[in-house]
């Protein structure tokens, strides 16, 4: 008994090493990237402008929806990307997340809108449902099905590794 306490006391923080090493040094994880297909939530929300309504059924084709907010200031660093990503053709819906009316069209005056439409979540019902724990975290959506999420800031590094793999596997135009 007391060799076998003494191997189960060595191989235990040994497998436990060579575990973390192996999920540390795989390439091919990317840390807040998600692939699982699901549907796009059932929602019925404002826009920024309170203009009008938006649901799931009156955005189609393919789209990047980004979770943003005045407050968040990760989501001030990554806009500049998402204005470049914008003029270059990519579709992007903005869900504003948790954030006063008039501090997020302030925020989209002063830095300027790279959204087709901003759909006003001001109590963060869309983004439970979609499973978000923060701003930002964009969402690949595919005539109404989810087909890539990445919770953090979207870079250029993270455009190339985590959705233009899938837009080209996809073959998804936008």
């Amino acid at each position: 008994m007391n060799i076998a306490f003494r191997l189960l006391v060595l191989i235990v923080p040994i497998s436990f090493l060579v575990m973390f090493f192996v999920l540390l040094s795989n390439e091919e994880n990317i840390p807040g990237a998600d692939y699982q297909v699901s549907e796009l939530p059932e929602f019925s929300l404002p826009t920024l402008q309170k203009n009008n309504f938006v649901d799931n059924n009156s955005l189609q084709g393919n789209y990047l929806m980004n979770v943003w907010a005045s407050w968040c200031i990760t989501c001030r660093v990554e806009h500049p990307y998402l204005s470049k990503l914008s003029k270059n053709g990519i579709r992007i819906v903005g869900l504003n997340y948790k954030d006063e009316i008039g501090d997020a069209s302030e925020w989209i005056q002063k830095f300027g809108n790279p959204y087709d439409v901003i759909i006003h979540d001001v109590k963060g019902t869309l983004a439970l449902d979609l499973g978000v724990t923060g701003a930002p975290e964009t969402f690949l959506i595919s005539n109404g099905v989810v087909i890539a999420h990445y919770q953090g800031e979207v870079n250029q590094m993270i455009w190339e590794k985590v959705f233009e793999p899938v837009i080209f596997s996809r073959n998804i135009i936008f």
